[in-house]
């Protein structure tokens, strides 16, 4: 014998909702019989009288007491229609999809090793601060650059994957890219 379900709408909405239903039943070679009622005349449901019923209007949903209520949303019948499907044929409860897992922010680590030193070679005696092996880009790098200068007032460059500050300032360089998340090596001296 074939369970009956009934779609509790408006006649345009109900035949649209109950279509969706045969042809995802069908598929399954489910046999299920499909009934459409006026919302006006719900109270002509008695009990047992189906095996589900589905409204679109979740004030209904209160008012019966039947058989299983099934709230529906206008839209996409065949998806609505398959989860009843599932319910009837045993699969239990409605597929509900999980909440989004919120993604965690990075850890402040370590942006790279930066190799902070003090250079003199081809200056005439007058020292720079020199910052390199950083993996940026050249943007990036003079970005930093421009950044370094201002904490250290004073004037330098960047090139060739090196940041040149004018004086020793190493000290200062150290403390600022490692608030910024970089490790830094210090060398020659």
């Amino acid at each position: 014998m074939a369970k009956r379900i009934v779609f509790l709408a408006e006649a345009k909405q109900a035949a649209a909702a109950k279509a969706a239903f045969e042809t995802t039943a069908g598929l399954f070679r489910s046999q299920f019989e499909c009934r459409c009622h006026d919302p006006a005349k719900a109270s002509e449901i008695g009990p047992g009288a189906a095996e589900a019923i589905v409204v679109f209007d979740p004030a209904f949903a209160a008012a019966m007491a039947a058989a299983p209520v099934h709230v529906w949303k206008d839209g996409d019948f065949a998806a609505q229609a398959t989860q009843l499907l599932a319910v009837l044929l045993g699969g239990g409860a409605p597929y509900v999809a999980p909440p989004p897992v919120p993604v965690a922010a990075p850890k402040p680590g370590s942006l790279g090793t930066a190799k902070v030193s003090r250079e003199t070679a081809g200056r005439r005696g007058k020292g720079v601060t020199v910052i390199s092996d950083l993996k940026l880009s050249e943007e990036k790098l003079k970005d930093l650059a421009t950044a370094l200068k201002s904490k250290c007032g004073s004037g330098g460059t960047a090139k060739d994957g090196r940041i040149e500050i004018q004086g020793d300032h190493r000290d200062a360089v150290q403390a600022e890219l490692e608030r910024l998340g970089y490790k830094v090596k210090r060398s020659g001296g």
